[in-house]
């Protein structure tokens, strides 16, 4: 059973945030209008994503590598700014009713987030989620969540991890073993393993974290309603 939390810290992409549907669906479907070929977007951005992924570092690659052109990519950076201004829409329904239930109930709550600083910043701030945690931290470094719950670990006696990785939940399980590891999955069992291509790629990103092995046992949820105060 999972004791009450004193703290709670929680992951954003696929976990708070719909990134599939953001930045897979629809900022690519509104990059369409540029024609940029399907494949040198894909390993463009295979390229960029271990280093801390932003847009703006997968715009330079596509322009060093002759993918798109200057005047394209100013466009793009205006249809960013215009287009996506507001990404309210791209949050989970049950996120705010649960943040502000962490509120009600006085239990700290931090976000810890994987990704260029300046563009997990951006997508954090135009959610609207920024009011409901205590401190926000962001990593550049793949697998370094678990330094962040370190260094939360010796001010609260109990802490509460959400995640969608489960390899950065093993690390935090392997350094503090009282640490409950949440591993959350958003995706549809039909998403995993039906044969609806559509649906596959709706959920493109999060389907390859639901199907990780892990190496220690977390409780699986895929909604935060089912995660206790």
């Amino acid at each position: 059973m999972i004791r009450r939390a004193s703290a709670f810290v929680l992951d954003f992409d696929h976990t708070l945030f719909d990134t599939d549907r953001f930045f897979w669906v629809d900022l690519r479907a509104a990059f369409a209008r540029w024609a940029i070929d399907a494949v040198q977007w894909e390993t463009s951005y295979a390229e960029v994503w271990p280093m801390g992924y932003s847009l703006e570092k997968h715009l330079d690659v596509l322009a060093r590598k002759g993918g798109v052109t200057d005047a394209a990519i100013e466009a793009m950076r205006r249809t960013l700014h215009e287009s996506f201004g507001n990404l309210r829409e791209y949050v989970f329904a049950d996120v705010e009713p649960f943040l502000g239930g962490l509120q009600a109930a006085q239990i700290p709550c931090f976000l810890v987030s994987f990704g260029d600083p300046m563009w997990q910043a951006t997508k954090v701030t135009r959610s609207g989620l920024v009011p409901f945690f205590r401190e926000i931290f962001f990593t550049g470094r793949v697998q370094s969540k678990a330094e962040v719950v370190e260094s939360l670990a010796g001010r609260f006696p109990q802490l509460t991890v959400v995640d969608n990785d489960p390899r950065e939940l093993d690390l935090i399980k392997a350094s503090r073993p009282h640490v409950e590891t949440l591993w959350m999955s958003r995706v549809p069992p039909d998403a995993l393993a039906g044969g609806d291509a559509a649906l596959r790629e709706r959920f493109r990103e999060a389907r390859n974290f639901a199907t990780l092995p892990a190496e220690f046992p977390h409780r699986r949820v895929s909604t935060l309603d089912e995660v206790p105060l």
